[in-house]
């Protein structure tokens, strides 16, 4: 009889259910779910929603906890009716850190997919030191409890090897994939230099700066340059919006696919830009840029260093949009650089191929749930 695994998340879907959320956390539960099944689990998943029930995938069904409540970033009542209502699983996945607070299957593991309090504002959702102090405490819970805490990125392990020196053998690093098999032939044959931003609109991922970069540039190079905005917002109006203002601009193009016709986008890209201000791990959208061949301009955050050696593979630069456009006016009279650069990111990407993250992965499984 098929051992049954129960996935509890935040948000797969919209809270009401009617969108999907197309980012990289979700492409990983797609991939980590395929695998389970593969080695013979059933899976099931739940998250923050009214009450609805989806298909995932086929057989693979998504249920919605009709609870909310947010406590020192943590989430203690969704993990409490996780708990009551999947009783017939054998084993948990807790696919984001903190819903491991306060209690655990026994068989257990979490996800980290990078450090989430390295934004601004972060501190006014802890205002305190109390609130702080008690953050910390719930966090340390929930890394304490999971049998094992599977990390996405080396800035995160650092940081709680650092913290918590004790905790160093429940941490596995597993980065982010590549499915070096999709690779699609490289295809620009216009005479301009295509630059992707293969982001979500938010501005944490750098979209203002890289907003500001393309209309300075595609200015100062009205024939040698556009720029592709490809990635969802959060609402049908925002994305309105950014179809809008690319219309209104030369050389500007805003859309978004969905992931299996991204590998199709990034052929056509000679430059990637993944310029984000904070709470980032290994990013896909780096990854399958890289795989690509294109020249990568990325920003020393979270787990980005683990994948772009700067000068080597790509450009690293502080997140601001003179620094952008400083980068990306270099890659463009630079072509032996960008074709340098290019190459070297496609070998890189060679070891975050899927085959290898799958390997690791079946072999925490079988540590945990044997």
């Amino acid at each position: 009889m098929s051992k049954r695994i129960g996935i509890l998340t935040t948000n797969f879907y919209s809270p009401d259910g009617l969108r999907m959320i197309y980012g990289g956390a979700e492409r990983y539960g797609f991939e980590l779910t395929k695998l389970l099944m593969d080695l013979g689990y059933k899976v099931a998943w739940w998250q923050i929603g009214s009450g609805w029930q989806k298909e995932l995938l086929h057989g693979v069904q998504i249920n919605s906890i009709r609870e909310t409540k947010n406590e020192f970033m943590t989430f203690p009542r969704l993990n409490q009716h996780f708990h009551e209502q999947a009783m017939e699983i054998d084993y948990a996945i807790y696919f984001v850190t903190f819903l491991a607070y306060p209690q655990v299957l026994e068989k257990s593991i979490s996800i980290s997919h990078g450090v989430f309090w390295d934004y601004p504002e972060f501190d006014s959702q802890l205002p305190t030191e109390s609130a702080k102090k008690e953050w910390l405490r719930r966090y340390h819970i929930a890394l304490s409890g999971p049998q094992k805490v599977v990390s996405v990125d080396t800035n995160t392990i650092n940081w709680i090897n650092a913290t918590w020196p004790g905790l160093s053998h429940k941490l596995e690093y597993i980065p982010n994939f590549v499915d070096i098999n999709s690779l699609k032939p490289r295809g620009n044959t216009n005479n301009k230099i295509k630059v992707i931003f293969p982001r979500r609109l938010t501005s944490v991922r750098g979209l203002n700066e890289a907003c500001h970069a393309a209309k300075v540039l595609t200015s100062r190079y009205p024939d040698k340059i556009e720029f592709h905005f490809v990635g969802r917002g959060h609402s049908d109006l925002l994305e309105a919006e950014a179809l809008k203002w690319a219309s209104e601009n030369k050389n500007i193009y805003y859309y978004w696919q969905p992931p299996h016709i991204m590998y199709e986008i990034y052929s056509q890209m000679d430059i990637a830009l993944i310029p984000t201000k904070a709470t980032e791990g290994t990013s896909l959208s780096c990854l399958e840029a890289m795989a690509s061949g294109c020249a990568v301009i990325a920003t020393p955050v979270g787990g980005l260093t683990d994948l772009i050696i700067d000068g080597y593979n790509g450009i690293l630069i502080k997140p601001t949009s003179s620094n952008l456009i400083e980068a990306i006016e270099y890659l463009l009279n630079n072509e032996d650089e960008k074709q340098r650069m290019g190459k070297n990111a496609k070998k890189v990407a060679e070891a975050f191929n899927i085959e290898r993250w799958k390997q690791k992965w079946e072999k925490v499984i079988k540590q945990v749930f044997r």
